[in-house]
């Protein structure tokens, strides 16, 4: 009868003991990196982590800092590419689209951005046209939108003149 006894502790034990081993310490906070602030009077500033992929998919890693009192909930960013020689490149050369600058929008829970923090997001190489001897990129938020206080609505928070043009 004892031996029945201790295949109900011995079961339990294995169950018990794999729940505890093996645990991920939660993933420390990011640090926050206090940016710049933007020199067309964003609220939002925003800079190159790093470029990532390569081809026409390449895309780029950025990082928002929130100067604002204000959730942003959607940006239109604004982007100026340069070469190794500090040139600045033009983007879909050749077409009826060639400009010295690129222009995306971004919405939704992963681009949020809470006032006084970063936020570090990748931004899809399809999305961009980044030029494949760009070395640095210069990045503007046109216009930021908000949450509104019904905490559903998206609203306007701030825009420069034309959104869709760098600032002159």
């Amino acid at each position: 009868m004892l031996e029945f006894a201790r295949i109900p502790l011995i079961a339990a034990l294995a169950l018990t003991v794999p729940l505890g081993c093996g645990k991920k310490e939660a993933p420390k906070a990011e640090e926050v990196e206090v940016l710049p602030e933007a020199s067309n009077g964003s609220p939002l500033a925003v800079e190159l982590v790093e470029f990532i992929g390569e081809g026409e998919e390449r895309g780029l890693k950025v990082r928002l800092y929130n100067h604002g009192d204000k959730t942003a909930a959607g940006a239109m960013l604004l982007f100026r590419y340069y070469d190794a020689s500090d040139k600045l490149l033009l983007v879909k050369p050749g077409t009826p689209f060639e400009k010295d600058n690129d222009f995306t929008s971004v919405s939704g829970g992963k681009y949020k951005c809470e006032p006084k923090q970063n936020n570090t997001f990748e931004l899809d190489g399809r999305m961009l046209a980044v030029p494949a001897d760009a070395t640095r990129v210069e990045i503007l938020a046109s216009r930021v939108d908000t949450i509104a206080a019904d905490g559903k609505t998206i609203e306007d928070w701030w825009s420069q003149e034309n959104f869709a043009e760098w600032p002159g």
